[in-house]
C-alpha cells in the first residue's frame, strides 16, 4: 500500500516538473505571438485584440468539455491525453499555411484544449499529492519553467531579429516538446475515488438542457459558497483590468517605445522570469499562511503597479524592465492562486467543477474586455487604456481586501490515502 502511494507520488512529481519544462518553449512563443503578428505579419489592431481575447473566450467552450467529463465521470488521464494532442495538432501544419488568420486559428485551438486540460490535471494533483506537497511542487515547477523561459525567451528574440521567418520552426519544436509532456501526464497512475466504483446513471438531459446544465451548476455553486463567489468577483474585476492592458501592449511597444524583438524578449523573458524566480518560493509559503482572497488582492495590486510602470516607460526605457520584474512577481502569485483555488475551495469534493468555474469566469471577461480595450485604443490611444486597466486592478484589490470572513488556507486535510 505504502509502496503504491510512493510510486504515484514520484511519477506525479516528475510529471509535474517535466511538463512545466517541456511546455515552457511553447508558452514563450505564445506570449510573444501578438508582437510577432503586429510587427512581422502586419496584423491589424483588431486581430491583436482577437488574439488577446482568444485565451479567455475559448474557455467557455472548454467549460462544456469539463462539465461533460465531470458529469460522466470520465477518466482525467484520458481527458488530458485527448486535449493535449488536439491542442498542438494545428501547429504540426504550420509550414503549409502561415497566414495571420491560420496562426490565430491554431492559437485558438491550443488555448481551447489547454484550458480544458487544467481541471483534470488539478484533480489528478489533488488525488495523488497532499496539500502541502501540491503547493510546494506546483510552485517549484512553475519557478523552474520560468527560469528555463528566461534563456529561451532571449534566444527566441535574437533568432527572430536575425530571421523573422524562424517563428515557424520554433512553433513546431515547441508543439513537439509539449506532446512529450502530455505523454508524461498520461502515464501518471490515478488514485481512484470510491464514487468512481459506482456505476453512473445514463444522462437523460435534452440537448438544450445539456447546454444550460453546466451554467446552472456553476451558479448554484457560487450561491452556496459565498467565499468562493467573493474570490471570483474580485478576480473578475482585476482580470478585466489585466486584459485591457494586455490588449494594447503590442501597439504601445511598437508605436510608442519602438522595441525590437530582442528588447521585448529581454523585458518579457529575462525581467519577468527574474520576478517569477525570486518570488515563487515566497508565494508558496504565503499560500499556506494567509487567506486566499486577500492574498489574491495583493497579487492584483502588483498588476496595477505593472501598468503604472509601463506609463512611466515613455520617460525612460528602464521603467519597462522594472515593470516586467513586477509583472513576474505578480504572475508567480497569480499562477498559484488561480490554479490551486479549485482544489482549495473544493475541500474533499471533486475539484473539477470548482476549477471549471475558474475557466468560465475567464471566458466571460474575455468576451468583453479585449475588444473594449481595442475600441478604446482606437479612439483614445493606448495610454488611456493602460490607465483604465490600472484603475480596474486597484478597485479589485480594494474589493478583495474587504472580505471579512475568508477561510484560511491551513485546512486539516488527512494524509494521502491509498
Amino acid at each position: 500500500m505504502v509502496a503504491g502511494v510512493n510510486y504515484r507520488y514520484r511519477l506525479t512529481r516528475w510529471a509535474l516538473l517535466w511538463t512545466s519544462l517541456l511546455n515552457e518553449p511553447f508558452t514563450i512563443l505564445l506570449t510573444i505571438l501578438p508582437f510577432i503578428l503586429f510587427k512581422d505579419l502586419g496584423a491589424s489592431a483588431w486581430q491583436i485584440s482577437l488574439v488577446v481575447a482568444l485565451r479567455p473566450s475559448v474557455s467557455l467552450l472548454s467549460f462544456y468539455w469539463n462539465a461533460y467529463q465531470t458529469r460522466k465521470g470520465l477518466n482525467p488521464r484520458f481527458s488530458l491525453l485527448v486535449a493535449g494532442i488536439l491542442a498542438r495538432l494545428p501547429f504540426l501544419f504550420i509550414f503549409s499555411i502561415s497566414t495571420p488568420g491560420y496562426l490565430i486559428f491554431a492559437a485558438a485551438i491550443y488555448m481551447l484544449f489547454s484550458r480544458a486540460s487544467i481541471p483534470p490535471w488539478m484533480e489528478i494533483l489533488k488525488r495523488n499529492l497532499t496539500k502541502e506537497a501540491r503547493e510546494r511542487l506546483f510552485s517549484l515547477s512553475y519557478m523552474l519553467g520560468y527560469a528555463e523561459g528566461v534563456f529561451i525567451g532571449l534566444g527566441v528574440g535574437l533568432l527572430l531579429d536575425i530571421d523573422s521567418h524562424l517563428w515557424q520552426i520554433l512553433f513546431l519544436i515547441g508543439a513537439a516538446a509539449g506532446l512529450l509532456g502530455v505523454i508524461l501526464q498520461y502515464r501518471v497512475p490515478l488514485r481512484r475515488e470510491k464514487e468512481e466504483l459506482q456505476e453512473r446513471a445514463p444522462s437523460t438531459l435534452t440537448f438544450l438542457e445539456e447546454l444550460v446544465h453546466p451554467w446552472k451548476e456553476s451558479w448554484k455553486l457560487m450561491r452556496s459558497k459565498p467565499d468562493f463567489a467573493h474570490f471570483h468577483w474580485g478576480f473578475m474585476i482585476g482580470g478585466a483590468g489585466i486584459m485591457l492592458v494586455s490588449t494594447v501592449l503590442p501597439v504601445f511597444f511598437v508605436e510608442y517605445l519602438e522595441l525590437s524583438h530582442t528588447e521585448f524578449s529581454s523585458a518579457r523573458s529575462l525581467c519577468m522570469g527574474l520576478g517569477v524566480v525570486i518570488s515563487s518560493s515566497a508565494w508558496g509559503r504565503a499560500m499556506g499562511q494567509y487567506r486566499l482572497t486577500p492574498l489574491a488582492g495583493w497579487v492584483i495590486l502588483l498588476f496595477a503597479l505593472f501598468a503604472a510602470c509601463l506609463l512611466l516607460a515613455t520617460t525612460g526605457i528602464a521603467w519597462l524592465y522594472i515593470a516586467y520584474v513586477i509583472y513576474g512577481i505578480a504572475q508567480g502569485g497569480s499562477h498559484l492562486v488561480w490554479h490551486l483555488s479549485g482544489p482549495f475551495f473544493s475541500g474533499k469534493e471533486d475539484s473539477s467543477l470548482y476549477s471549471g468555474v475558474n475557466v468560465v469566469m475567464v471566458g466571460l471577461r474575455g468576451m468583453i474586455f479585449p475588444f473594449l480595450g481595442s475600441l478604446l485604443c482606437a479612439f483614445l490611444g493606448p495610454l488611456f487604456v493602460l490607465g483604465l486597466g490600472m484603475v480596474f486592478c486597484l478597485y479589485s484589490t480594494y474589493f478583495m481586501l474587504m472580505q471579512k470572513k475568508a477561510p484560511r488556507l491551513k485546512l486539516k486535510i488527512s494524509k494521502l490515502e491509498e
